[in-house]
């Protein structure tokens, strides 16, 4: 059970009032444990946990997840049998003015209100089960996000600079005392004492950097590898409790460093085609295992844009070998003002999950990669898959529009919506419509901008007569069985 309403954020609470994660991951070899059990895990990435990236409202209201939608992804992780994801980077301020918030607004300079929702997903990851992989620094600078060239900027010095300038490395580790140092608002818990960290990822694909910018790699390369084995070292240091994860470079310098716990791998059918390289990702990933085999664990990160037979061949690798865990990209959650945030890939057919699967994602499987997936997370542990549990979540229906279109905040789990409407609040009530999904978007394109737009209505009384009054509610529903009923909204035809 959880909250499933709007919450204002306040100040120190209970330390993890439900901890299911007591424990930190530690590595003996090739393989994490959890205590002494192996932790295995199969998931889906969710970039949005911390803060929301597409239809952010002009005044960028909603830029910052809320307690519901932060919620909302983790108990749909949690029912997918996820027990790790991974969030995107850490956003900082970019000179060229987007606007957006971000966390970080200059040298040594937070936004408070920002890092409140990651103390937030922190404290709801203990509830929930779920770990999380932060990558500290994107190499890209995507709008909202931004990455190693704003850091430089802030130093008035190029990107390029990032990796060798003395000044900018001693500042990154301040930054990195910054943030491991933190005390969470909500738990009282530095973050560096906070099992719900599965690992501290050095950036994300540090060597796109080089590739994307057309540098020299091989220099770049070597550049990187010096500054990931000199910051895993102080992040050691300062967080001897949590784990490391590379973020790109040379391997074989990482298998041999003692600082670097975790190696990673991202695995793209899409993208390895367009490059010109082998698509079979089981195949790859049985080479990589190769390599790291007997020295480090390794985790695929980020995987998908592919046929659902050569994803899944990739999760049974995953399985049979001993690597680690492998998360899905990717997740976005419900929104707290109806329907679901979308994310498109690079104008593919391919575009970010929502839990548990739309009549939408048919062109990208949605609904059969999801269930694959949910039957491999338990698998992965040794456990037969168990009985999906019902919509436990009340929706919250807004109020009726004029033309009679009905929106709701949705219920996590739930595939379908029931409407009943009845002349007064009292009843009797009576069936109107079944089988409705709150996830009515035609084309993702039209709704993925900048800014957002008018959500279209899930469902629209058409037969009710001018004059006449009607109310209305709305429960969820799923295979295992229904949500309570939402509240009641009362509307009359013009």
């Amino acid at each position: 059970m959880f909250a499933c309403g709007l919450t204002i954020f306040t100040g120190a609470e209970n330390t993890f009032a439900a901890d299911r994660l007591a424990q930190f991951i530690t590595r003996q070899g090739d393989r994490l444990y959890e205590g002494t059990n192996e932790f295995r895990f199969l998931g889906l990435d969710a970039p949005a946990l911390h803060q929301n990236e597409n239809q952010l409202e002009r005044n960028y209201s909603n830029r910052f997840p809320d307690e519901f939608e932060i919620e909302d992804t983790l108990a749909s992780l949690e029912q997918i049998g996820a027990r790790a994801t991974r969030c995107f980077s850490i956003s900082l301020d970019s000179p060229a003015n987007d606007g957006v918030p971000v966390y970080v607004n200059g040298m040594r300079r937070y936004n408070e209100a920002a890092f409140r929702t990651f103390d937030k997903a922190l404290e709801l990851c203990h509830r929930h089960g779920v770990r999380v992989i932060l990558p500290i620094i994107a190499s890209q600078s995507f709008w909202g996000w931004r990455g190693v060239d704003e850091f430089a900027a802030m130093r008035g010095q190029p990107g390029t600079n990032f990796w060798t300038d003395p000044r900018l490395r001693a500042e990154f580790k301040e930054y990195l005392a910054d943030l491991v140092n933190r005390t969470n608002t909500f738990t009282g818990v530095q973050y560096k004492n906070d099992p719900a960290i599965l690992a501290w990822q050095l950036g994300n694909e540090l060597m796109n950097y080089f590739w994307d910018r057309k540098l020299d790699d091989k220099s770049g390369a070597a550049n990187l590898t010096a500054w990931s084995v000199e910051m895993a070292a102080y992040l050691k240091q300062i967080a001897p409790r949590q784990l490391v994860m590379e973020g790109g470079g040379n391997r074989a310098v990482y298998l041999a460093d003692p600082n670097v716990d975790i190696i990673s791998e991202h695995l793209y059918e899409y993208w390895r085609q367009r490059s010109n390289l082998p698509s079979d990702l089981a195949a790859v990933l049985r080479e990589a295992w190769g390599e790291v085999k007997g020295r480090k664990p390794l985790i695929v990160d980020e995987f998908g844009m592919g046929d659902a037979h050569n994803l899944q061949a990739l999760m049974d690798a995953i399985k049979e070998t001993g690597c680690s865990g492998g998360l899905l990209w990717s997740i976005r959650p419900h929104r707290r003002d109806g329907g679901f945030f979308y994310h498109s890939e690079n104008g593919s057919r391919w575009n970010a999950y929502h839990w548990p699967g739309f009549t939408f994602g048919l062109a990208y499987d949605e609904s059969h990669m999801l269930t694959s997936l949910r039957r491999e997370a338990f698998a992965i542990r040794g456990l037969p898959t168990p009985p999906l549990p019902p919509p436990t979540c009340a929706p919250v229906l807004f109020a009726v529009r004029p033309d009679g279109g009905l929106i709701w905040r949705g219920s996590t789990g739930a595939a379908i919506y029931q409407i009943e409407r009845a002349p007064t609040v009292n009843g009797p009530w009576r069936l109107l419509a079944d089988n409705v999904e709150d996830d009515p978007v035609s084309d993702a394109k039209d709704y993925e901008n900048s800014h957002a737009t008018a959500l279209p209505a899930f469902y629209t009384d058409r037969a009710a007569k001018p004059g006449e009054v009607w109310c209305y509610r709305v429960k969820g529903k799923n295979d295992a069985g229904a949500s309570p009923w939402s509240n009641i909204q009362c509307w009359r035809k013009p």
